[in-house]
């Protein structure tokens, strides 16, 4: 199986929708939930900001700015990660104490919060911070402002926007991959199914599915084909059963009248003779129209060959041409075999020599007088093929399939040229007997027909 297959299988296409469908709801809920982490640090931080200053607040209130900068230090020098930053001035804006620069640039924010960027200290050397700050007036003459950097913050929400890039490709990976897994383990049984089906219609009719241990869709699948089948096999034999019926049943009266012609034959004169004759030469037409359709029946009815003797091809080719080649002569057409060496394949000689010889009796019939037949024999594959191709009108490509049904012809031959339409359906019949098979094509112009045996049966 290819993998070319597999992606353009419909199951792939399917779980691929379905990957894509569930991997955007994904993205959309844990989009939803980074901005719901981001939104929820930054409340917590404006909080813990809010809280500070309301504790500024109260030592002022209890102790003045000397409580106020003992606390600032207190602050400042503990040893901790992630602390306040305080900036405290006077009535004029200068700078009376804290750990912030006098004057930094503010950013104001929603509802009176300030941002703004500082250069701190690191092992590196000095790095750019983001801070978010909120003032608060201590009296009349003192205003502080508190501040924090949200550096920890970013950082959390870039390692949840990295976690939840890593979560999508993860999935929309696993997804494609299982896909692909599971549309090759379907395409693998669609394909036996296809295999066993094709079997069963060119080899053994009456085979069914075997469904015992087939679950799901499949499993489903495999028994309506072989609902599918029984029917087909019943409409096919009631059908075949009419048909050689109806051709057994008149045989028997038709050979007795035909006899009781023949007798009367010698009782009659010049004259009534020639118009006997011609009734008995139709009674021996319908008497082989019959024992071609009984024929056809037997062969599709019963089992196919199985071993088989020896049988050259090459000599049969032989012994067919040269048993038309007299007919041929009399209407000036050039009857040629192309044959190089010997091939041998397994079959029943006097079913072959009849195959070929209806082949090669249409073409003769149907081919104008000056015309040419071509018989070759080659290799193909592990098996040979016999092509006869003629220089006649040719069939239609629309009618190379009906042709092979039984007392079927083309329109355009009714009534000019004798027959019954159960040549081309021996033909078939005696091919898949053989376990080979019968293609038409175009001669260009004219008809080809290619007869393909397998070189040996099991």
């Amino acid at each position: 199986m290819q993998v070319s297959q597999v992606l353009r299988s419909l199951t792939f296409r399917y779980i691929v929708k379905y990957v894509t469908a569930l991997s955007a709801g994904v993205f959309l809920v844990m989009g939803a939930f980074y901005l719901y982490f981001s939104y929820s640090l930054f409340e917590e931080l404006g909080e813990s900001i809010l809280e500070e200053l309301q504790t500024l607040e109260l030592v002022y209130r209890g102790q003045g700015l000397p409580g106020v900068e003992q606390y600032v230090t207190d602050q400042t020098t503990r040893p901790t990660v992630h602390r306040f930053y305080y900036l405290v001035t006077d009535s004029a804006g200068a700078r009376v104490f804290g750990d912030l620069p006098a004057a930094p640039r503010y950013t104001e924010l929603d509802d009176g919060w300030l941002g703004f960027e500082l250069a701190l200290q690191d092992w590196d050397g000095s790095v750019d911070v983001d801070f978010i700050a909120r003032p608060l007036d201590l009296g009349r003459d003192y205003r502080v402002i508190v501040a924090r950097d949200y550096a920890d913050i970013v950082d959390s929400a870039r390692l949840v926007f990295s976690n939840l890039v890593r979560v999508m490709v993860a999935t929309i990976l696993l997804g494609v991959t299982g896909g692909f897994f599971s549309a090759a383990r379907t395409l693998n049984r669609v394909e036996e199914l296809n295999r066993d089906i094709s079997r069963i219609i060119r080899s053994n009719p009456g085979e069914r599915l075997q469904v015992e241990e087939e679950e799901g869709y499949v499993g489903a699948l495999a028994r309506v084909v072989n609902q599918m089948l029984e029917q087909m096999e019943s409409l096919m034999q009631g059908v075949r059963r009419v048909s050689d019926n109806i051709a057994h049943d008149l045989r028997t009266p038709l050979t007795r009248m035909r006899n009781e012609l023949s007798q009367l034959r010698a009782d009659l004169n010049g004259g009534e003779r020639e118009e006997l004759d011609r009734v008995i030469e139709e009674c021996d037409d319908l008497l082989a129209s019959f024992n071609a359709s009984l024929r056809i029946s037997a062969l599709e009815s019963g089992k196919r060959l199985s071993g088989g003797a020896q049988v050259g091809l090459r000599a049969l080719l032989q012994d067919v041409v040269e048993l038309y080649e007299p007919l041929a002569q009399e209407r000036a057409i050039e009857l040629v075999l192309d044959a190089p060496r010997e091939q041998v394949c397994s079959g029943e000689a006097d079913l072959l020599f009849q195959m070929f010889a209806n082949i090669l009796d249409n073409a003769v019939k149907y081919t104008p007088e000056g015309g040419r037949i071509e018989v070759r024999l080659r290799e193909s594959g592990e098996g040979h093929s016999v092509i006869i191709g003629d220089s006649g009108p040719g069939i239609p490509a629309v009618e190379r399939k009906n042709v092979f049904r039984r007392f079927y012809r083309v329109e355009s031959s009714r009534g000019e040229t004798p027959g019954h339409g159960l040549g081309l359906s021996l033909v078939q019949a005696i091919a898949q007997y053989h376990h080979g098979s019968v293609e038409l094509g175009s001669n260009n112009p004219g008809l080809q027909v290619r007869v393909k045996l397998p070189a040996k049966v099991e």
